[in-house]
């Protein structure tokens, strides 16, 4: 059974960007790890646009998940499992809380997670094309 946060995360595990992006209030705020606020559609797109071109894929792996707010909010405790453009494969431990609008829009959406084990597999990746070169 599909619901607003499973097609939610379907279009981010696709890197489908325009479907994603769509799913936002136009004001939607984006909180990523220890990074400033995302502010508004433009922004939204142009970071996870960016933050998608730098890795080969992922994917969610859904632990646990709580609705509160009447079904508006959407608490969910998951590995994110991160492919990098030269393959390997990195999961993390990430909470991601979501609220949503009367109009079924994500006006907030907070990313609890550490990405360093991310990027440190992508810059030994980026060394050892370097060393090959």
């Amino acid at each position: 059974m599909s619901d607003w946060v499973t097609d939610y995360y379907a279009d981010v595990d696709a890197l489908r960007l325009e479907p994603f992006v769509a799913r936002h209030a136009e004001d939607a705020v984006v909180v990523f790890g220890n990074q400033p606020p995302t502010v508004g559609i433009a922004a939204i797109r142009d970071a996870f646009e960016g933050f998608w071109a730098m890795i080969g894929g992922m994917r969610h792996e859904v632990h646990h998940r709580w609705d509160e707010n009447d079904g508006k909010t959407a608490i969910l405790e998951v590995t994110t499992h991160y492919t990098t453009r030269g393959g390997a494969h990195v999961p993390l431990p990430c909470v991601s809380i979501l609220d949503r609008d009367d109009a079924g829009k994500v006006t907030s959406l907070r990313i609890h997670i550490d990405l360093a084990p991310l990027f440190a597999a992508m810059e030994t990746e980026s060394r050892e094309a370097a060393t090959i070169s």
